[in-house]
């Protein structure tokens, strides 16, 4: 254990610079306590809004402001840019890694508030062609995916191809994340891009939201499910449910239905966001 010097206060180190971290580390402000935030990245991220990154709505500035500048008010907080790669309850220290270099951190108090990552549900080989929505990284690599998609079907409508496979987007899961992001999709290509091509019809791009489930947003009953349902309908999006996803590769992706037959959809463009799991 590293021992803490007659007079020195108490140690807090809170591992995680999300929501639970920093309204961790902001409750203490008032706390006769040092508080230590360490973090693997600079920013504090608002992650519900990534999917507006994502489709170019916002820039990631705008939804990830650093987490220095967050707290650089209160007093008794210091932020440290590390890896978390070890916690020793007997020691009382957490050990970091940053740039290649280790720090050991001494600690009285210890929050864990590192998040939640995506969840393949076992399947992890499938990330390579459905990303999840998890960070600032995800969104700006599916930023990519769609635009490049438009970008690409223009192309191949010049030289006389088949391009429905580029102007088909599929979103894996029917939580909020889903919902939002296959909504923002079809919003894109029905509105946003409908004249800024000239080979392409935008306005024909298909939207899917695939869900094993029953119905949408299964968590919040069924009324709001099928009200939502029905607004998506509305602007396009095409709801599939029942629906499970049993292969990805990368010009489409392989789903079996609630009674046991498998179809193919052909869609360069999938978005995953059906599942979590704690940050390792």
């Amino acid at each position: 254990m590293v021992e803490k010097t007659e007079n020195q206060r108490h140690r807090v180190v809170v591992i995680g610079s999300g929501f639970g971290g920093l309204f961790g580390t902001k409750a203490l402000r008032r706390a006769d306590a040092d508080v230590t935030m360490i973090a693997k990245t600079t920013h504090h991220l608002f992650q519900p809004l990534l999917y507006q990154v994502a489709t170019g709505i916002l820039s990631e500035g705008e939804i990830a402001p650093p987490t220095r500048e967050v707290l650089a008010r209160q007093k008794n907080a210091t932020v440290l840019l590390g890896d978390v790669t070890g916690i020793d309850l007997t020691a009382k220290t957490v050990t970091s890694h940053v740039l290649g270099r280790e720090l050991v951190t001494p600690y009285d108090s210890l929050i864990v508030a590192a998040g939640a990552g995506q969840s393949y549900f076992g399947n992890n080989h499938f990330a390579e062609f459905a990303p999840g929505m998890k960070s600032i990284d995800d969104a700006l690599e599916l930023r990519g995916r769609i635009f490049g998609a438009f970008e690409l079907a223009e192309i191949g409508a010049k030289r006389g191809e088949n391009i429905d496979h580029l102007l088909t987007f599929v979103v894996v899961g029917a939580g909020p994340t889903g919902v939002e992001m296959a909504g923002q999709i079809a919003e894109l290509a029905h509105k946003t891009l409908k004249r800024d091509f000239r080979s392409i019809n935008t306005r024909k791009a298909r939207v899917i939201l695939i869900d094993a489930a029953p119905q949408v947003l299964p968590p919040f009953g069924a009324k709001l499910g099928a009200w939502t349902e029905k607004k998506l309908d509305g602007i396009g999006v095409e709801v599939q449910l029942g629906a499970m996803v049993v292969a990805v590769d990368e010009r489409g992706l392989e789903v079996q239905d609630k009674d046991g037959t498998r179809r193919r959809i052909e869609a360069v463009t999938k978005v995953w966001a059906a599942g979590v799991q704690a940050s390792g």
